[in-house]
């Protein structure tokens, strides 16, 4: 994984970049396995959110979630947070809005010691 944000101006290259750097994340079977949808706003170049249903026909039906991405340069997508940390879709966007903002301006980064995106503050503590 690389450890710099990508700088993407639309989606389409987001699944470009993943794809030609031999992934699945937009996948097909990927998207159909988790029931996702990939929202088409993209936040400061990287940052973009996905909602997932868990339709498991042994498990009782769930409602949509959704989680906040981050593409990175080299084509892989990181998860902030964990999968589905966002009860509805204006959370999850406004979280993916501010998290664009503060990767875009160093104020939030990657910690490759702890494999999360962190303010800075916690980075050098």
């Amino acid at each position: 994984m690389s450890y710099t944000i990508g700088n993407f101006n639309q989606l389409f290259q987001i699944k470009r970049a993943n794809e030609n750097s031999g992934r699945y994340f937009f996948s097909k079977g990927a998207m159909k396995g988790f029931n996702s949808r990939i929202h088409d706003a993209v936040y400061s170049g990287c940052v973009f959110v996905t909602s997932e249903k868990n339709d498991m026909s042994y498990s009782a039906p769930q409602p949509r979630v959704y989680t906040v991405r981050i593409a990175m340069d080299d084509g892989s997508i990181e998860t902030y947070g964990s999968l589905g940390d966002y009860a509805t879709r204006y959370d999850a966007h406004s979280t993916a809005e501010w998290l664009g903002k503060a990767l875009k301006s160093g104020t939030v980064a990657y910690n490759p010691n702890t494999w999360k995106f962190e303010t800075i503050e916690l980075i050098a503590s």
